[in-house]
């Protein structure tokens, strides 16, 4: 049952001229590093297929907007999910790095070639780049040369610890120097600076936090109650013609701080990125979550509050 939907999922594939070769190419190496056996044309059809599905369905429950942004939520999908479990598995990698690298250098040590090292890594138990290592194996026996297959695999990775742990180790073979010793440095140097990085970690959380919560709780809470209050005034005085309150003024407003809730849950992932990692891009993965969040709060004040306090 299962080869047969993967068998049905291969044969939706999105035409390559509908595409621009660059998105099918970083598309590709996403798909390639998260390990999803699909090529980035069958990725790309499968989501533009349920996409279209979820777009039909919302329009005709709720509103061609609802459809819209239900068709959007695939898309975003589609290009997050190989992203997010590529760098699921990097930072497995990353994690067993300098254990992995000590275990080589013992290896050699012991007399043991660089390619033998390389499987006997591959056999070992440490998951993902036990798996790496394992293709590694698979384009030396095509014939590639070891210090192409290894700078493939660095590459492949796309993590600055890994690339430096392999272009060191590929100088060490080829200077003829001592690998063992420069590999346990390596090692070494890469648990130091993890071990920074998990002090400026904790030292930030506090300031993380109270970001995360200003953006996705308190301020949308504060502004949907903002929002209510053209209900408010309404309930307070009366109907709306006999009130004469400027209603379209209002509602444009509402419009306004539906948009200032978006905008400053972006402002606080870019501070998040700052503060956590000293870059502003960085900062802009928690982006769509935290303007989802905080929309949703903001939206759920705005249409329940009313009701429990019993202005309508």
């Amino acid at each position: 049952m299962k080869d047969a939907l993967i068998r049905a999922a291969k044969s939706v594939k999105v035409p390559e001229a509908m595409v621009p070769k660059r998105v099918l190419i970083s598309l590709g190496r996403s798909l390639n590093r998260a390990k999803i056996m699909f090529t980035a044309k069958e990725w790309i059809g499968i989501f533009s297929v349920f996409g279209l599905f979820l777009f039909v369905l919302g329009a005709l429950i709720h509103s061609l907007l609802a459809g819209l942004a239900l068709y959007l939520v695939t898309q975003t999908a589609m290009i997050s999910i190989p992203k997010v479990i590529a760098n699921k598995r990097k930072k497995a990698i990353v994690e067993v790095l300098p254990d992995v690298l000590h275990h080589m250098s013992v290896s050699m040590r012991t007399g043991l070639v660089l390619e033998a090292v390389i499987q006997e890594i591959a056999e070992a138990d440490y998951g993902p780049l036990s798996e790496e290592f394992q293709q590694v194996i698979f384009e030396l026996k095509k014939g590639l040369p070891t210090k192409e297959a290894l700078l493939a695999f660095a590459l492949r990775m796309e993590s600055k610890e890994i690339e430096r742990a392999i272009r060191l180790l590929l100088e060490g073979v080829e200077s003829g120097g001592p690998i063992a010793d420069v590999l346990d440095e390596v090692s070494e140097d890469i648990r130091a600076v993890r071990l920074v990085k998990r002090e400026r970690k904790s030292m930030t959380a506090q300031q993380v936090s109270f970001l995360a919560l200003a953006s996705i709780v308190a301020a949308p809470f504060v502004i949907g109650v903002v929002a209510i209050l053209p209900q408010i005034m309404t309930s307070a005085t009366g109907e709306v013609e006999e009130a004469g309150l400027p209603v379209e003024e209002l509602n444009a407003i509402v419009r306004l701080l539906s948009f200032y809730v978006v905008a400053q849950a972006v402002s606080a992932s870019v501070m998040m990125g700052v503060v956590m990692y000293g870059d502003i891009k960085r900062g802009l993965k928690f982006a769509i979550p935290l303007a989802a969040a905080a929309f949703g709060v903001f939206t759920l004040v705005k249409t329940f509050l009313p009701k429990f306090v019993g202005i309508i």
